[in-house]
């Protein structure tokens, strides 16, 4: 009798730490398959939906994320992701830039905790932290980190990796 309760108790230790490896390693299989940037009007990126009810960053098959969420007109960085992970497991969003108005590089973070990141990411750069539509970024380097700042997947733009 003794055995079968020490063989259930190892059992349920094998079952979670198995559950814990998977998921530890689905957040490990994600990474950005590509990425581009499109500038969008505020009515161009806001969904039919949030016309009658209040919209969330999930929009159907993309998660938007707008660094002036209530200005959401602004320069988008579109990520396609690929690989498994588990929701909530990729909690920042981290991009290091360079734009034709500046030639010092702009750093910008968005908070993604609490928030499910569909196949398709943009991250926005909208209402007043970007200077217009004129202006075009020129290198990016985009970072998806866990809840210990741990590197889940990143991206560089092609002049990112230019001498």
């Amino acid at each position: 009798m003794g055995n079968k309760k020490g063989m259930n108790r190892s059992r349920r230790t094998s079952t979670g730490l198995f559950l814990l490896a998977a998921v530890m390693l689905g957040a490990a299989d994600l990474r950005i398959e590509t990425a581009f940037t499109r500038y969008y009007t505020g009515e161009a990126i806001r969904p039919i939906g949030q016309y009658f009810r209040e919209a969330g960053p999930r929009q159907g098959f993309r998660t938007v994320v707008a660094s002036e969420p209530e200005n959401p007109e602004g320069q988008y960085f579109i990520a396609r992701l690929e690989g498994k992970t588990a929701p909530g497991v990729v909690t920042r969003a981290q991009m290091t830039l360079y734009a034709t108005d500046s030639k010092e590089p702009q750093e910008v973070e968005w908070d993604l905790e609490g928030i499910e990141a569909r196949r398709w990411l943009y991250l926005g750069i909208t209402g007043s932290d970007w200077p217009g539509e004129a202006v075009q970024p020129l290198a990016w380097h985009i970072r998806l980190t866990d809840a210990t700042g741990r590197m889940l997947a990143e991206w560089k733009s092609f002049l990112w990796e230019q001498p």
